[in-house]
């Protein structure tokens, strides 16, 4: 009897179903290239239905290969991997089901923390300013959010960063830029209006050069500054990243410090340094005089230091931000040439560009699309000039009706696609009835919440997803007494592609509802792709390098 129990438990093990296990460990470095990991040991223990350890170990090529009985297992790594000055750890519970199971290890889903056998390297001694900026500039971030930029600056090695409350304020996006190549996405883990300070957290495995700024800790009680003390500031102003700029502390009051030290839009949210390299403050706003650069207002660091430490206590056990790079702008223009050569017509073809999607309008923006739409409208101004000349009867020089491309700063022709979508008016008609003179009253058909490009089913990754708020108002003959938001989503360059086959989009009203659908033309994913075939040709023959200097 006992025998015959005996085959039947071991009949019933051999038909207990078996999972093809791969695994492949590899992690990114700072030159975005991926690096397997060797001979890193990996403990599964099995939960579900319980069993014994299994211990497995990466092949060369970082690859781990298995056949294990199917359920729910453990699985982490009792040594870590150090790596750029890093340990990467991994822990997590997986369920091998069906014939095949296939898992990435990386810095994406990897705990990562400092070498505790190399330290931060110091900051720079003395009064040196181009050192300090120079170590320094790697704790300032740029700081995205739907509503904007502002600056961070990185405050502990686990990836906490302070800035502005004001800066990210109810965004439901919220990333960070470390360089020109590398944005990740971040989290908000705590925010003070009244301060306006928030503590956000990123995940430092994609920037594993990170410096941690030193804060003033205020132990004596004296203030960290006093007035006539220089001070210096790292930060994004006007969507330019990492800009020096000094100054001097003109008044140190209990809950923030003034300087005449230049805060531009873009800078808020960064750290103030005194000359020894500590941060003593948080740069906020600026007060604008008639004359000259005016004041700017700084937070003292002390503020922020309770909501530090309430961001620290949220970190235990919670998972930590995505490593996954997002798209950041192209760093080449828009061959300039190539708008140069542009027809202008005398009536731009809007066509391709602009629709209505239910309550909504959509304007698609590129390069060329808006040089034609600046010539054209120069083409007016320049007609209604000569009308008014030939009254007078002057004679002035012909214009060829054209735009000057030198006239346009360098970020307004970036490579880049921008989707506009506002919301429609609704006009009372019935409110000018019997009043030939009566003010015409509407209001907004519906709000703007989030956009959503699908190439096929698949969404394409904004490079900045903008919400920004839109405020009726009157003139002589209309009023709109409503607010709502607008939609500015910006796009790498081939965002809009006739290889998608069908593309559409999906904008939400708000939250809950349902979608409005629009599926996009031929004519308009035809024309966008066509406009960026100039900056195609010149990434695949691009210039050769200037000669060197002698």
């Amino acid at each position: 009897m006992i025998l015959g129990l005996l085959l039947l438990a071991s009949a019933a093990h051999s038909q207990a179903p078996v999972t093809s296990l791969k695994i492949r460990v590899v992690l990114v470095d700072k030159e975005l290239n991926q690096k397997p990991v060797p001979h890193l040991a990996l403990a599964l223990q099995p939960l579900d239905p319980p069993g014994a350890l299994v211990t497995l170990r990466s092949a060369l090529d970082g690859s781990v290969d298995a056949q294990l009985p199917s359920g729910k297992y453990h699985l982490a790594t009792p040594d870590p991997v150090e790596f750029q000055g890093r340990q990467y750890r991994w822990e997590m519970d997986v369920t091998l089901a069906g014939p095949a199971f296939t898992l990435e290890l990386s810095n994406d889903n990897a705990t990562a923390s400092p070498l505790a056998s190399a330290p931060p390297a110091p900051a720079p001694a003395g009064d040196d300013l181009s050192a300090q900026f120079k170590h320094f500039r790697n704790s300032v971030v740029t700081v995205y959010s739907e509503s904007g930029s502002g600056t961070g600056f990185l405050v502990d090695p686990a990836g906490l960063l302070i800035t502005n409350e004001h800066v990210i304020s109810k965004s439901e996006y919220l990333a960070v830029q470390f360089d020109e190549k590398r944005k990740v996405t971040a989290t908000l883990l705590a925010s003070d209006p009244q301060k306006d300070v928030a503590i956000l957290w990123v995940n430092l495995s994609a920037y594993p050069e990170a410096v941690i700024a030193p804060l003033s800790k205020n132990d004596s009680g004296k203030p960290p500054a006093a007035e006539g003390d220089r001070v210096f500031t790292i930060g994004s102003p006007l969507n330019q990243q990492k800009v020096l700029t000094t100054g001097v502390i003109s008044r140190v009051e209990p809950k923030s410090v003034t300087s005449d030290i230049n805060i531009n839009p873009g800078n808020s949210g960064g750290p103030l340094f005194n000359s020894s390299g500590v941060v003593i403050g948080v740069t906020t706003y600026s007060r604008q005089a008639s004359r000259g650069p005016g004041l700017s207002g700084i937070v003292r660091i002390e503020e922020a230091l309770p909501l530090l430490e309430q961001a620290r206590a949220k970190l235990p056990g919670s998972t930590p931000p995505s490593a996954l790079l997002l798209p950041v702008e192209p760093l080449d223009p828009f061959p300039i040439d190539s708008l140069r050569a542009l027809t202008i017509d005398e009536k731009v073809n809007r066509a391709p560009y602009v629709f209505t999607a239910g309550d909504f309008d959509v304007m698609v923006f590129t390069p060329p699309f808006e040089y034609r739409l600046y010539a054209e409208r120069k083409r007016a101004l320049e007609k209604e000039r000569e009308k008014r000349n030939k009254k007078r009867g002057d004679n002035p020089p012909a214009d060829s009706g054209g735009a000057d491309v030198k006239d346009w700063q360098a970020d307004e022709h970036k490579p880049t696609i921008t989707l506009r979508v506002s919301p429609q008016v609704k006009v009372k008609f019935w409110a000018t009835m019997g009043d030939p003179n009566r003010r015409i009253r509407g209001r907004f058909k519906t709000d703007f919440y989030r956009l959503r490009v699908l190439c096929g089913s698949s969404e394409v990754t904004p490079i900045r997803p903008g919400k920004y708020q839109l405020v009726g108002g009157q003139d002589a003959r209309s009023s709109i007494d409503d607010t709502t938001f607008i939609g500015i989503y910006e796009y790498l360059p081939g965002a809009i592609t006739p290889r998608c086959g069908q593309m559409s989009l999906e904008i939400y009203a708000d939250k809950n509802s349902p979608p409005t659908v629009k599926q996009l033309d031929a004519e308009t994913i035809q024309a966008v792709w066509n406009d960026f075939e100039p900056y195609r040709k010149s990434q695949a023959n691009p210039p050769a390098p200037a000669p060197p200097k002698n």
